[in-house]
């Protein structure tokens, strides 16, 4: 509990908002630098996996615009095409013009993609679980559910 008091955030002054915004944001950035450790093997990180996971996923045969992938990801689009041809230049998606419209690229994942996603996910997986081992079945389905409400009460 004491942790939050290093950044300036007293507890038990009333002030949850406080200490329920900053939490979550340590423990994004405590989760993604060990996913991004994690993925170094891979010469991945977070950004580049959610778009190929993205492209895969919800692109299936057809690939995914690269305006929408930057929508889903809410990723700049500069930003997008950087990332966009880093992993064109990996040889892990492949970027074509939309037949009709060659303004508009359509995403699509390789073959060597699915194979390096394949090959990982179990891992990835069991990565995804560990932050939350030292909780029981019960507080990680709470803390799921609150998170999932809040989200949903944001989105409205």
């Amino acid at each position: 509990m004491a942790d939050l008091e290093k950044f300036g955030i007293t507890l038990g002054q009333g002030k949850h908002h406080e200490e329920a915004l900053y939490s979550v944001a340590l423990i994004y950035n405590i989760c993604n630098n060990r996913l991004n450790n994690f993925l170094k093997k891979y010469n991945l990180n977070t950004g580049k996996l959610n778009i190929l996971v993205a492209v895969r996923h919800q692109g299936k045969e057809q690939g995914l615009s690269q305006v929408d992938i930057s929508k889903h990801l809410i990723v700049t689009p500069s930003n997008m095409t950087k990332l966009i041809d880093k992993l064109e230049k990996e040889g892990l998606v492949m970027r074509l013009a939309l037949e009709g419209d060659r303004r508009v690229n359509i995403i699509k994942v390789t073959k060597k993609c699915e194979h390096l996603l394949d090959g990982m996910w179990d891992e990835y997986t069991q990565e995804l679980k560990r932050p939350m081992d030292k909780l029981g079945e019960k507080d990680r389905e709470v803390i799921a559910a609150k998170l999932v409400k809040w989200l949903n009460c944001l989105l409205v």
